[in-house]
């Protein structure tokens, strides 16, 4: 039997209420993707007739998430388990967050949570079996088949203009109780900063050319950032700079439905364990920065225009917000380093990679000296056209 198998089976055992439930089902198969959590789907004994908000469907499958105390295969490399309690939290609130994209139609959803087992981490949730994600849309040569609006740009558009309006509903005054409680992830705001600030300095320091001089300023930038999440809460959320954020979001993490879907105009945000108190710039500074590493790496032109209606989309910002993104992009860029199995080789050439390292460490230092003329006629210059 197979390890995905043996997992399935033992967790089935511990979840004997699941088979007295709407969920039970006669067959599961280990779902592809994720690397946090054990995926599979299942197929209902019975079919689930259901209102999801826009009419009813007939749901056949379901999924089921498992969450444990490492990455799964590594033993190694430690989580906390907690995160699915605080992924839990998000998506019951979230049921109250409806989000249209006006210039689209484009409604954006997050899928339901049916069941969650806190003995077991386990959360039974809606199978959005016939969407596929971003990142592999983006490499698609059929890719305009899915974007609302059949453009790169419209498709930034709606993804700018939700996660602002994620934002604004995040910090509104009726939402203190979610607020605290989310505010205590800090398990995955420790993981954030790890792979991210706590990283990028020593990824340079393989490559003294890239590094050159600039090490003590870099040092400055990274004592900076990492010292926001040694604190139990950052320093200011009243502005709108700080507040809770998605913490992963990313190209992976957006679903859009296949082309032969009747359902265009929707569009779904997943994977919520991260969600934490932070600065706004790593959500809007992620996306960006994963947008463009399709183009680097993968000379996917259509992410350029989905940039610059990100941009738009999330609408203005400070000069200092835009600076502090640039920052984000960078290290998130220079991080790339790391986010692969240790034990293959770079999935790049080499000059790719090199280059990617020193345009990450040209938008840390650049904007941390706050030279907005140099951002110009970069790509990120549309944050400062929108600041």
């Amino acid at each position: 039997m197979a390890e995905s198998d043996q997992i399935i089976q033992k967790l089935l055992l511990r979840l004997q209420g699941l088979s007295r439930t709407p969920y039970a089902c006669s067959s599961w198969t280990k779902v592809s993707g994720g690397t946090t959590n054990f995926l599979y789907r299942g197929t209902l004994r019975q079919p689930l007739e259901e209102h999801d908000g826009f009419g009813f469907k007939t749901q056949t499958t379901i999924i089921l998430k498992h969450a444990t105390a490492n990455v799964p295969g590594n033993e190694d490399f430690g989580l906390d388990v907690a995160r699915c309690e605080f992924e839990e939290v998000m998506l019951h609130d979230l049921v109250d967050f409806s989000y249209t994209d006006k210039s689209t139609n484009t409604v954006v959803k997050t899928p339901r949570l049916y069941m969650f087992d806190r003995d077991t981490n386990t959360q039974i949730l809606e199978d959005l079996n016939d969407t596929t994600d971003l990142k592999t849309i983006l490499l698609s040569p059929n890719s305009t088949h899915y974007y609302p609006g059949s453009s790169s740009a419209s498709l930034g558009h709606v993804m700018g203009s939700w996660l602002r309006s994620f934002h604004s509903w995040t910090s509104a005054p009726d939402q203190t109780t979610l607020q605290a409680t989310i505010g205590r992830n800090n398990g995955m705001r420790k993981l954030k900063c790890q792979i991210t600030y706590d990283s990028f300095l020593g990824i340079l320091a393989l490559y003294p050319q890239i590094l050159g001089g600039h090490f003590e300023t870099l040092q400055t930038v990274k004592d900076a950032m990492t010292a926001e999440f040694l604190v139990d809460y950052p320093p200011d959320i009243s502005g709108e700079e700080w507040g809770l954020i998605h913490g992963d979001f990313w190209s992976g993490n957006i679903l859009l439905p296949n082309s032969s879907s009747q359902d265009l105009n929707k569009l779904f945000i997943i994977d919520w364990e991260f969600a934490q108190f932070g600065h706004r710039a790593i959500d809007v500074g992620g996306m960006l920065a994963d947008l463009y590493e399709r183009k680097h790496f993968r000379d996917v032109d259509a992410v350029l225009p989905a940039m610059r209606g990100f941009a738009e989309g999330y609408g203005p910002i400070s000069e200092d917000m835009a600076f502090r993104t640039c920052i984000h992009v960078g290290v998130h860029l220079i991080c790339w380093h790391i986010r692969r199995n240790p034990n293959f080789p770079l999935p790049a050439p080499l000059d790719k990679v090199t280059s990617a390292l020193a345009l990450g460490r040209d938008f840390v230092l650049k904007g941390w000296e706050k030279d907005r003329e140099w951002f110009t006629d970069s790509v990120l210059a549309p944050l400062f056209a929108v600041s």
